[in-house]
């Protein structure tokens, strides 16, 4: 599980749907019991052909896990020129960016990691079919930044913004990223 610190400090009123959205059980899934410690992933294994077999079931279930398991939260994005990508309390921030740009008539929609791994390549690869370009918006170094470059395979150009150690940068902080990126897009685009 991956989260920012922000998520552990949020205090506010919450409000449930009537029925909570509850995935279902994977048989995969470890999930504390002696019926699912054999989805325990290990590799203790010495002798080569043993660990090899291993590493064959483990990519099996890793390729599963990919077709069955991978969340994402796409949000404004059937129309959306410029997509940001950002979790956690940044993907907060960049749904009030959306708002914020297109009320300027900047076509921008976001997309929200909800499982880092499995990543949601091909809903990435997907919005790529439209959108001009992407954004990663993210509170560390770079590190979701790599994986969304990875899932285009140079398809379309992929900005980055950060902040760290804390810092949350406001929707109109990344609102002026967006209209200096989006303007130079545009230019490249259009020449």
């Amino acid at each position: 599980m991956l989260a920012d610190g922000n998520i552990g400090q949020v205090m506010e009123p919450v409000e449930f749907a009537s029925r909570a959205f509850v995935p279902p059980p994977q048989e995969w899934a470890v999930r504390g019991t002696a019926e699912t410690r054999h989805n325990l992933l290990t590799s203790l294994f010495l002798e080569p052909d043993l660990m090899e077999r291993h590493l064959l079931k483990m990519e099996a279930k890793y390729q599963r896990a990919q077709r069955e398991a991978v969340r994402a939260e796409c949000w404004r994005t059937e129309d959306a020129d410029f997509v940001l990508v950002g979790y956690g309390i940044v993907g907060r921030v960049l749904k009030a960016v959306v708002e914020l740009a297109r009320a300027r008539g900047i076509a921008v929609g976001l997309l929200r990691p909800i499982t880092l791994f499995p990543f949601p390549v091909a809903q990435i690869r997907e919005l790529s079919r439209r959108a001009k370009a992407f954004a990663v918006v993210e509170l560390s170094n770079g590190q979701l930044v790599d994986d969304v470059r990875l899932a285009l395979e140079g398809r379309r150009p992929v900005e980055f913004y950060n902040r760290m150690g804390g810092n949350v940068p406001s929707a109109e902080e990344v609102l002026a990223f967006v209209e200096r990126k989006f303007a130079a897009e545009e230019v490249l685009i259009h020449g």
